[in-house]
């Protein structure tokens, strides 16, 4: 079995599919939530939940501030109703 250490361009890019609506970019929280409602909670999810928000830190911590206000219409996107 190959295991392959992640860079930083492969944690971002997991980290937009993490924030990413058809519409445009939401909270993460909104995202999970959408994604679970789709496709279940399978016994993984809490571990990928916790890494998605642990990539958040990462590069908010990089961007020395919150990565959504480089995002247009995060609240926006944020508040429609996923049913």
């Amino acid at each position: 079995m190959l295991f392959r250490s992640y860079d930083d361009y492969d944690i971002l890019i997991q980290l937009c599919d993490a924030i990413s609506l058809p519409d445009g970019a939401c909270i993460m929280e909104k995202r999970l939530v959408d994604v679970a409602l789709r496709h279940g909670l399978p016994d993984f999810t809490r571990d990928k939940w916790k890494a998605f928000m642990r990539a958040k830190k990462h590069f908010d911590e990089l961007c020395g501030c919150n990565i959504y206000t480089f995002l247009p219409n995060v609240l926006e996107n944020s508040s429609v109703n996923l049913i």
